[in-house]
């Protein structure tokens, strides 16, 4: 996709805040609020191209409010982390919450889920990456990985569910073994927190986004890494998505606005001035032919490229 975009804004989706947002491969919009809820939503197109959110169901149970989340890639399972440092997994097929981690007050503040679902992967306050798994007992995670001693801002795995990558404040991001948890990459360029990583489709590239306003493409299977540097953005950039279709991505920054990428042409090729607040969460449908993004105020927008 490039060029010119038509969006449909859903206001008032949220009370308050929308800090987090994704769009399953069952074609689910799910989004998570600083009002303690996390709204799952059908996007429908019956009268517009730009897909119209009807709300189908809404979890509670969050205190402090919803900070980040991660769906399974069969879009059954929902992961999200809150405020008050508890982890729950949501079945949204059936709607009930299926685990509920209490890891401690620092131990959980960003989320990543296994493409499987079966695992789940926080990033902590501390440093550490805890792996938690889905069906095990109890509140203590499985693994605890320790690529950092700075807090970890986002985390994520790569589609074939091999790697996973952390981000830390000072900039700092390690690519690991998701099995082993040995460290394969730490990948330089920032100095600020690095609050979005995505990876490609073919979990060969991993795109950071930070601070310092930029997002960088790496080569996670070469040593040397960055491929090439994105800048546009004139505040933070909080939330990174590389397209299922490969080719391009989308940021969302504080500088309320969100932007779609050319990667090839390493070049902006769509900016968005639809929200009036920070961009804090933005991800592709399945197929990366419509986009969804997240606001301060407490918005839910879609995307899509206009034709002919």
């Amino acid at each position: 996709m490039s060029g010119a975009y038509q969006t449909s804004r859903k206001e008032q989706a949220h009370e308050d805040s929308a800090w987090a947002v994704l769009w399953t491969n069952d074609d689910k919009i799910v989004s998570g609020s600083i009002d303690e809820t996390v709204k799952v939503w059908a996007p429908k197109t019956e009268t517009s191209p730009v897909p119209k959110l009807e709300e189908v169901s809404t979890f509670t149970g969050h205190f402090l409010g919803v900070v980040s989340m991660s769906a399974s890639s069969d879009g059954r399972l929902c992961a999200c982390s809150s405020l008050d440092g508890r982890l729950r997994i949501w079945n949204l097929d059936d709607k009930s919450l299926v685990k509920l981690i209490d890891p401690g007050p620092v131990e959980a503040w960003t989320v990543a889920m296994h493409p499987q679902g079966q695992l789940v992967a926080a990033g902590s306050q501390t440093g550490n990456v805890n792996i938690f798994g889905v069906g095990a007992q109890g509140d203590k995670p499985e693994a605890v990985l320790t690529p950092h001693n700075k807090f970890i801002m986002s985390v994520a795995y790569s589609p074939d569910g091999r790697l996973v990558a952390s981000g830390a404040m000072d900039g700092a991001v390690h690519v690991m073994d998701s099995v082993s948890g040995n460290l394969i990459r730490k990948l330089e360029g920032h100095s600020k927190a690095v609050r979005g990583l995505s990876f490609s489709p073919d979990s060969k590239v991993l795109l950071t986004g930070c601070e310092d306003m930029t997002v960088i493409m790496h080569d996670v299977s070469q040593p040397s890494g960055t491929v090439a540097t994105l800048t546009g953005h004139d505040s933070w950039v909080l939330s990174v998505a590389h397209s299922p279709a490969g080719g391009e991505c989308i940021t969302g920054s504080s500088d309320k606005r969100v932007r779609v990428w050319d990667l090839g042409q390493r070049q902006c090729v769509y900016t968005s001035k639809d929200h009036t607040d920070q961009v804090w969460s933005v991800d592709y449908n399945s197929s990366g032919s419509k986009f969804v993004s997240a606001s301060d105020d407490g918005s839910v927008m879609c995307g899509v490229q206009v034709t002919g």
